[in-house]
């Protein structure tokens, strides 16, 4: 996940790890095609731990295809790749991830990250970061906030019956 540039990771020499580089081998050359109906299971998860606007679990190979794609748009870079296999069926994946904030200051949040495999694809991830306020302040620094009122939307609060209670836009 390198913006588009080819990744080189070690050669696996586990069938399970194979899996795992097939996705970053689909993902340097920007084939989510293949992502979606040969590495990823219909009901894949995919968490990242944090408090930014990427973080939270996806589900499903749509919203985890999307999730690379929003990855890509922040420039971030990895590099450092190995893997090593926990059993048959599962395989943990270390890399540096590296991102550039405006200002030029580089932040580098070395990251690992849990596979289970079932039926030859990727079912579940769970990714672990060495400097998750790093991580954070990368993602919020990426993402512009809207001012206020725009996020929180403008109420009329002549209608509310206590000016003291946020009104609710739901309808409930």
């Amino acid at each position: 996940m390198n913006g588009g540039n080819p990744v080189a990771t070690e050669a696996p020499t586990h069938p399970a790890m194979a899996v795992v580089a097939k996705m970053y081998e689909c993902f340097g050359k920007g084939d989510m095609a293949t992502l979606k109906t040969d590495v990823f299971a219909s009901d894949i998860t995919w968490n990242l731990p944090g408090h930014h606007p990427l973080s939270g679990m996806k589900n499903g190979p749509d919203e985890v295809i999307a999730f690379f794609g929003a990855l890509m748009q922040t420039g971030i870079v990895v590099d450092n790749i190995s893997f090593g296999t926990m059993g048959d069926d599962q395989v943990v994946e270390k890399h540096t991830g590296h991102g550039k904030l405006t200002n030029g200051e580089e932040i580098i949040f070395p990251t690992c990250s849990h596979y289970t495999i079932k039926g030859g694809k990727i079912a579940k991830v769970q990714v672990y970061t060495g400097d998750q306020h790093g991580v954070d302040r990368y993602f919020w620094a990426m993402y512009e906030l809207k001012p206020i009122p725009d996020r929180l939307g403008v109420h009329d609060m002549s209608k509310a019956e206590d000016p003291n209670v946020a009104l609710r836009t739901d309808g409930a």
